[in-house]
């Protein structure tokens, strides 16, 4: 007769013997141990390259254009267009490049994408522009706007980016290390992102080209950020025992910052009636670098932490 008491490890539930490998109270075969804790050091540096060229390469862009005028609406929504997308299929690319060893299902990454789109397509902006009318209330004031933010657009959309990491990807044994928390959450964002993109694009009816590219590149390299940090609580309340508050927890820290992005680059981009994309296109460098930064520490962190020691009886 089996052993009842034999542990199993949570990703592939194969029987393990001991000394067992315990990672917050859940037992891994060793080959899980090893990937759940992989470090990923030059994820982190080419992620940071990513940031800063996706930046420049837009700078320059937006500085080359700053003069083109004449554009009928219709070419500047087909530029806008492809504008909105391409920042998403870089994003895309770069994964892809980066995890060359053991690459993440397409199909799965696509089903996060894509419902992201549509989730915040169908749903979320209906909900804040029909059901809560924000654009009718919000601007009131500095504290109106500011609550609008964080309490309507944040939640909305970091409630997105969870509902399509959890149902496609978050029971998979596709995620088994706790950098697909981080990859599977950016790729949500991005999703939010392409939508917002694209709506921004559409509802203008085109956009000037120079503010236009900074502004699809802030929304997408600070969404991204935002998933980033939502997918780090759900992976480690997934490898580990977190308690029962802990993804709850990472929903409001990812929905205050990315509403208080947003509240931030209308304040800080805004010169009396003008508005100066530039500053936008700082913040959301300093902001996707600085939460990329915060990351890498967290990972770190909880790396060292883990392997104190790597095996428990």
């Amino acid at each position: 007769m089996p052993d009842k008491q034999q542990q199993r490890c949570c990703i592939d539930n194969e029987p393990v013997s001991p000394p067992y490998n315990t990672l917050g109270g859940r037992v891994y075969c060793d080959r899980h141990f090893a990937q759940v804790n992989k470090p990923h050091p030059g994820f982190w540096k080419s992620a940071a390259i990513m940031i800063i060229a996706m930046g420049a390469v837009s700078g320059v862009l937006a500085f080359l254009l700053r003069d083109v005028t004449g554009l009928d609406s219709t070419t500047l929504v087909i530029v806008g267009l492809i504008f909105a997308i391409v920042p998403t299929a870089l994003w895309l690319a770069y994964f892809y490049q980066q995890d060359r060893l053991e690459p993440e299902p397409k199909e799965r990454i696509g089903s996060v994408l894509l419902t992201a789109i549509v989730l915040t397509g169908f749903i979320g902006l209906p909900m804040i522009t029909e059901w809560f009318n924000v654009a009718g209330w919000a601007s009131y004031n500095n504290w109106t706007s500011l609550a609008a933010a964080i309490l309507i657009n944040g939640f909305i959309y970091i409630a997105i980016m969870y509902v399509s990491v959890r149902i496609w990807v978050y029971k998979t044994p596709e995620y088994d290390e706790r950098m697909d928390g981080i990859v599977y959450g950016t790729v949500a964002g991005l999703g939010v992102a392409t939508m917002l993109n694209l709506h921004y694009i559409v509802d203008n009816q085109g956009v000037a080209l120079a503010p236009g590219i900074i502004n699809v590149v802030t929304t997408a390299l600070a969404q991204a950020s935002f998933g980033g940090v939502l997918g780090y609580f759900m992976a480690q309340a997934k490898f580990e025992h977190k308690p029962v508050y802990w993804v709850p927890l990472g929903v409001v820290v990812a929905a205050v910052l990315n509403g208080l992005f947003s509240w931030l680059i209308d304040e800080v981009s805004a010169t009396g009636l003008t508005v100066e994309p530039w500053r936008s296109l700082a913040l959301g460098l300093v902001v996707a670098l600085l939460t990329f930064g915060a990351l890498v520490y967290l990972m770190q962190r909880a790396h060292a932490f883990t392997m104190r020691p790597a095996k428990s009886t």
